[in-house]
């Protein structure tokens, strides 16, 4: 069981109270896809077709997130920002702040996200598949280029 390691807040403190059957791994999860649905909502023409397709699946996704999370969400939603954001380095994508060392650390263990402690945003890291080398591959530098002359 994944649990959220880091909290901002007594909203957040609350929520892990009240809802211990879901994971924190779900909630991450459809609240990447909230904010996906709301940028292609963004997109379409309003009052289309896809638009009210769009619509309801934000509705659905609205209704399985608790309270505290979707209130939590509005208020990035309200200024235009997106409540969870992919880390690719060590820094925050949406304040631009330097993470703390152990927070970076912890978003790189699988299955773990956490809170920016600047701007309180979810920060998640996609697990990279390492490619394995197709062959090994020699590097010759001038040190190991040198031959030994005995005299």
């Amino acid at each position: 069981m994944i649990i959220l390691m880091r909290c901002v807040g007594p909203v957040l403190a609350a929520w892990m109270l009240c809802v211990p059957t879901m994971y924190s791994a779900e909630v991450l999860s459809q609240l990447r896809s909230l904010n996906w649905l709301l940028r292609e909502l963004k997109r379409v023409p309003p009052n289309s077709r896809e638009s009210r397709h769009l619509q309801s699946q934000v509705t659905a996704l609205r209704e399985r997130l608790p309270n505290s999370i979707l209130s939590y969400h509005d208020r990035f939603e309200k200024r235009g920002k997106p409540s969870a954001v992919e880390v690719s380095g060590s820094g925050c994508p949406a304040c631009h702040l330097k993470l703390p060392l152990g927070l970076v650390g912890e978003l790189a263990m699988p299955g773990r996200f956490g809170v920016c402690p600047t701007c309180g945003v979810f920060l998640w890291k996609t697990e990279k598949e390492e490619e394995e080398p197709v062959g090994a591959v020699a590097v010759v530098t001038k040190k190991t280029a040198r031959r030994v002359t005995r005299g």
